[in-house]
């Protein structure tokens, strides 16, 4: 039994790097530079290994099985573990990685038909074509090799695991302290705004006073760089370098915060500026 666990093991690291390269591929072609995809730093994304297994492990064992059985069945099952897996990612770690509101037929943003259907596509291939040489190429192995390739990427990967949700979690830390800095300023932009307000309404037409006092308010929020609120803690925390903000923003160009959105803004302008 453990050497079999040993094995589904091999299979899920192997269909992670299978993912990562697929979408590696696809993200460097439409970025127009490479990109390292995915949540960890290795050459890996979990969740294409996850999904595979659970094709395998549900599908594996029919044989007979016929196409479009597999293909809607895997539809399923793929799209409800990446609905998760989003759903989840946001909960831990108070963001969105990836959004497909852009495409029809989606649900909330997590799933949509046309990645649907190319995991149906992916599930026949992997069942139909790529799994019996996988699992015959894990099987030529020695049970040793096995269990020292299985002990070493355990390892490594839940290393990685540790790097990045360490990160995550002192970048969300950085980008509160910046969050708070932007509020406190909103807040005293809309008192002086408001202040100004009054004052026009005393001379302008309420209508004229109304659309001037928001255009006033825009104005001033926009001037955050120039107030006391951008003090030297916060500019050193958005010019902090870091190899994984470099590296967890390419690789999610949709990445938004549900708690620290603009100060996430912030901290992507200034990624930019330094490249640029």
């Amino acid at each position: 039994m453990p050497l079999l666990i040993e094995k589904i093991f091999l299979w899920l690291m192997i269909y992670s790097f299978f993912g990562w390269v697929y979408e590696s591929i696809l993200c460097s072609i439409t970025s127009g530079s490479l990109v390292n995809r995915g949540f960890l730093n290795g050459p890996i994304c979990p969740v294409y290994g996850f999904g595979a297994l659970v094709v395998i492990l549900a599908f594996w064992w029919e044989p007979d099985i016929r196409v479009w059985n597999l293909f809607f069945s895997s539809m399923v099952l793929t799209c409800t573990l990446e609905y998760l897996t989003s759903w989840a990612m946001e909960k831990l770690f108070h963001a969105r990685w990836w959004d497909y509101s852009q495409y029809r037929f989606n649900i909330n943003g997590r799933v949509c038909l046309l990645g649907a259907v190319a995991f149906g596509a992916f599930s026949v291939l992997l069942i139909k074509v790529v799994h019996p040489r996988v699992s015959a190429f894990v099987d030529g192995f020695s049970p040793a090799a096995i269990t020292a390739a299985s002990a070493a990427l355990f390892l490594t990967g839940a290393a990685d695991c540790m790097v990045t949700v360490r990160h995550i979690l002192a970048l969300n830390g950085r980008l509160a302290e910046i969050q708070a800095a932007i509020d406190a300023y909103r807040a005293q932009s809309r008192q002086r705004a408001e202040a100004l307000g009054q004052r026009l309404q005393a001379r302008l037409e309420e209508s004229v006073a109304a659309s001037g006092l928001e255009e006033l308010r825009e104005r001033l929020e926009e001037r955050f760089e120039e107030s006391v609120h951008n003090s030297r803690r916060v500019q050193a925390l958005l010019e902090l370098r870091s190899f994984q903000d470099r590296r967890l923003l390419r690789a999610f160009p949709h990445l938004s915060s549900t708690r620290y959105g603009d100060a996430l803004k912030k901290l992507r302008e200034r990624i930019e500026q330094r490249r640029s």
